[in-house]
């Protein structure tokens, strides 16, 4: 893992403290505080309270919310599902049985939205009644970054994966993970990277499934800091967050590791807010810490020089004019040197 210094500042401040937020396309997005679901900007600190998100003591307290546009749905702990819009609007949706864990939703004709919970795995159109597809713990569940690309999905540590057009199967070739593990994301290249709360992390592509990177322990007695979150930004970059250790980057899909930290080593959750998966990615990382939300502005990363075969002749040709040129100076310094010193012994 090389170093990297730090690029987080800390966020604008909100009325109370956001500690859940989702990761979207636009230029805000869901997120939670004081216990109530907002549209949240991260550059000027705006949140715009949904006041129909309010926990009453029936629905329990809000459990998990994702975000694709303006389009927006939150969980809350009995199940109950609530679809909100930026322009106010809101809906109640079907329950899905259990404690929801992760929610994914994805715009178009129809709109899908995705829900694992303790009970299992629920996919189907939004605003119908959605389909168990498997029973278990479900831990993670993910959108695809872009068209054509799988949704991903975890239960009991086993990742399932939905293609355009056809039906929830198991994750061919994936190895069978920490049934506790929630850091899932996936790459617009459609890798896919998963990472234990051991702090394994696993890449997979095309069926090809690897260990890519192991988290060590980060001094003392501390062991190895949990995994809480893994968030996408692009077709090769993705941020891994910790509880102790901060941040790490990836710029190149798992082959190499940068750490990026916060002031705050203790991140709860991970998110991209913006268009981040555009031909010229621009938006934000949200990191949530318990001091409150850092962010780092999404930039593209400085490029080697290129040259056209032209100017790469004369480039060459430059420096071996340079190199010789120095080299026939020395010469000539030593060879003075040595002609003063026979003078000097005559």
């Amino acid at each position: 893992m090389a170093a990297a210094g730090s690029w987080w500042v800390r966020a604008p401040a909100t009325a109370a403290a956001i500690t859940a937020v989702a990761s979207d396309q636009g230029s805000s997005t869901l997120a939670i505080s004081g216990g109530v679901a907002g549209w949240y900007s991260p550059g000027s600190g705006r949140f715009t309270e949904v006041p129909s998100t309010r926990p009453a003591a029936s629905s329990g307290p809000l459990v998990a919310l994702a975000a694709s546009g303006s389009l927006g749905v939150v969980a809350f702990g009995s199940g109950l599902l609530l679809e909100v819009r930026q322009n106010g609007a809101t809906r109640q949706l079907p329950a899905v049985a259990g404690v929801p864990r992760a929610l994914a939703v994805l715009t178009g004709d129809p709109a899908l939205l995705v829900v694992a919970s303790s009970r299992g795995l629920y996919s189907g159109r939004l605003g119908f009644p959605l389909r168990p597809v498997v029973r278990g713990d479900g831990t993670a569940v993910t959108a695809p970054p872009r068209p054509g690309l799988d949704w991903l999905a975890l239960v009991d540590g086993r990742l399932w994966t939905l293609a355009p057009g056809k039906s929830w199967v198991r994750g061919a070739g994936a190895p069978q993970m920490d049934p506790k593990t929630r850091a899932l994301t996936e790459l617009a290249d459609g890798s896919e990277l998963v990472a234990e709360p051991g702090g394994l992390v696993w890449l997979g592509a095309q069926g090809r499934w690897q260990p890519d990177f192991q988290v060590l322990p980060y001094g003392g007695l501390g062991g190895v800091p949990p995994i809480t979150a893994l968030a996408a930004d692009g077709a090769a970059s993705a941020y891994l967050a910790t509880d102790g250790f901060g941040t790490m980057l990836t710029p190149d899909g798992g082959y190499s590791w940068y750490r990026a930290a916060p002031a705050d080593p203790a991140i709860s959750a991970l998110a991209t807010v913006g268009p981040v998966f555009a031909a010229r990615p621009h938006g934000w990382v949200v990191a949530l810490t318990a001091v409150g939300p850092f962010l780092h502005r999404l930039q593209a990363l400085p490029a080697p020089p290129t040259y056209s075969p032209t100017s790469q002749t004369a480039e060459l040709a430059g420096t071996a004019a340079v190199t010789l040129s120095s080299a026939l100076l020395v010469t000539l310094l030593l060879w003075e040197r040595a002609r003063r010193r026979r003078a000097r012994s005559v």
